[in-house]
């Protein structure tokens, strides 16, 4: 799943116009119809959001409420989002979101606290089923607070590896971040014409452009050293010494990457790996499919999905779930809380797994029809089960970008790893204390 940084940007004349527009068409669809039932929903555009529109018209055939979906990409949901729940225009009785936004959108009040709503409907809350690292996302504070959300749509990164490259050279699945290391140096090593056409295999290859790319690929090995990005008292500690040695590890993996690495984002990893010229990369499960396809891949049945390696600390990967929430001044709560319930059912989750998203329901997981069409599934679980959340700040999207900023310094060899965690910590800190 790809992740980009975000900022609510300066609403210009045009922005105005565009969402006026789009509300105004909302407005209509709410008119139509004869008087029934109508809803209307923001999703993504992209694979994420296409499972929630069939869903959406799977529910008007089977209940006659209408749904009107407003899709906007990726770059410019949480904008559309973000201005509509402050301008509390009532535009949205339901919204699509990436996990990393919650704390915004919860700390701002702008999400319906669904516990009200559960309870009109004589439900003590939803069920045990759900993965609990995912539920805990939807809670402000984190995991304990008000349930804002529920979630849809459970990623989380894997480990990726070609088994077949491993058996040749007698490495057995990596476990910690020095096996990998160690595995990385013996494959760059050995394979000097191992990929397909006789081209050069690298053993590791990694995200580390700017922003996002190279935050989610190093978070990781981050954790895994014992890092952490803030204290108790919330202040930035990424320049503590456990994340100094964790950026020195990536510098070093970065020695048996593809020249250029540090301007890689997620298409480029993807194409190293689909074409045999890597052997080891984190990634996310929406990728895993194209490895079957031979439009697409030459490493057909050759590469293996893992949980992360640790280190000092056992290995987490980084979670990257959709939630859906009901906006606090949804014109049509209690009909669009029905729908939220309904479309995060076992029924509906396994429909939305079918169409390609990973479910976040334990039984989904584990229902034998989708092991058997999708066998990373039991790894992807426990991926999901031992995941960590991004740091939960409303300011996470300058964070990230101004962080991603400095590791991809550091890994283009610009900055020392000291003065690339050193100069993070600062703006970190000067993103915090502005209020």
């Amino acid at each position: 799943m790809l992740k980009r940084p975000l900022r609510l940007k300066t609403i210009t004349f045009t922005f105005v116009s565009i969402l006026f527009i789009s509300l105004l068409s909302a407005s209509c669809g709410r008119d139509s119809g004869g008087g029934g039932k109508q809803l209307t929903l923001a999703v993504n555009a992209g694979v994420e959001g296409d499972a929630l529109k069939q869903a959406a018209r799977d529910y008007e055939a089977q209940t006659g409420v209408h749904i009107n979906i407003v899709e906007f990409p990726y770059s410019n949901l949480f904008d559309k989002e973000l201005v509509d729940l402050s301008a509390r225009t009532g535009a949205y009785d339901l919204i699509m979101l990436d996990d990393p936004w919650f704390p915004r959108f919860a700390g701002e009040e702008y999400l319906a606290d669904l516990m009200p709503l559960y309870k009109k409907k004589n439900l003590a809350g939803p069920d045990d089923d759900f993965v609990q690292t995912s539920l805990a996302l939807c809670r402000h504070p984190y995991s304990t607070g008000t349930l804002y959300a529920l979630p849809y749509l459970g990623n989380s990164q894997l480990f990726f590896y070609r088994k077949d490259i491993f058996e040749k050279h007698g490495l057995k699945e990596p476990q910690s971040w020095e096996d990998v290391l160690q595995s990385a140096r013996v494959i760059s090593e050995r394979e000097m014409t191992g990929a397909p056409g006789g081209g050069r295999l690298y053993g590791y290859v990694m995200r580390a452009a700017q922003g996002n790319a190279a935050v989610a690929d190093f978070m990781p090995i981050f954790w895994a050293f014992g890092a952490e990005m803030f204290d108790a008292e919330g202040r930035a500690t990424v320049n503590s010494a456990e994340g100094i040695n964790a950026l020195r590890f990536m510098l070093e993996l970065g020695k048996s990457a593809p020249p250029g690495y540090s301007s890689f984002n997620a298409d480029e990893v993807s194409a190293h790996l689909l074409q045999g010229t890597a052997a080891m990369s984190i990634n996310w499960p929406a990728w895993i499919a194209a490895f079957s396809d031979p439009n697409k891949s030459k490493v057909i049945g050759k590469m293996a999905f893992t949980t992360m390696p640790g280190a000092a600390k056992p290995g987490q990967a980084e979670i990257g779930n959709w939630l859906i929430a009901i906006p606090r001044d949804a014109r049509n709560a209690e009909a669009a809380f029905d729908f939220l319930v309904w479309v995060t059912s076992a029924e509906q989750l396994k429909r939305s797994a079918l169409r390609g998203n990973p479910p976040t329901r334990r039984s989904v997981f584990n229902d034998p029809e989708l092991v058997a069409k999708f066998p990373t599934y039991p790894v992807q679980l426990r991926s999901l089960e031992t995941s960590r959340p991004r740091p939960r700040t409303p300011r996470w999207n300058e964070i990230e970008n101004a962080f991603g900023i400095f590791l991809s310094k550091a890994n283009s060899g610009e900055l020392s790893p000291e003065d690339a965690m050193n100069q993070a910590n600062a703006e970190i800190m000067k993103i915090v204390e502005r209020k």
